[in-house]
């Protein structure tokens, strides 16, 4: 009974935990965005991040507020 539970509420969880993916994109000005989606209550922690790399292996990131 237990094991039955224990995977019912695996099963019930994944979900929410298991269905999130990222995007990558350059735009010509030097920026790299970088969006990260999840599948947790229809996309509500869904961010968008600006970087700026500075030629030197290093990146910094922003989060872009007003964009999806």
């Amino acid at each position: 009974m237990r094991k039955t539970a224990a995977l019912l509420c695996v099963l019930v969880a994944l979900p929410a935990i298991a269905c999130s993916y990222g995007g990558m994109a350059a735009h010509s000005n030097g920026k790299i965005y970088i969006a990260r989606n999840d599948g947790f209550l229809f996309g509500a922690l869904r961010k968008m991040y600006e970087c700026t790399p500075d030629g030197a292996g290093n990146m910094t990131c922003v989060a872009a507020a007003g964009r999806p």
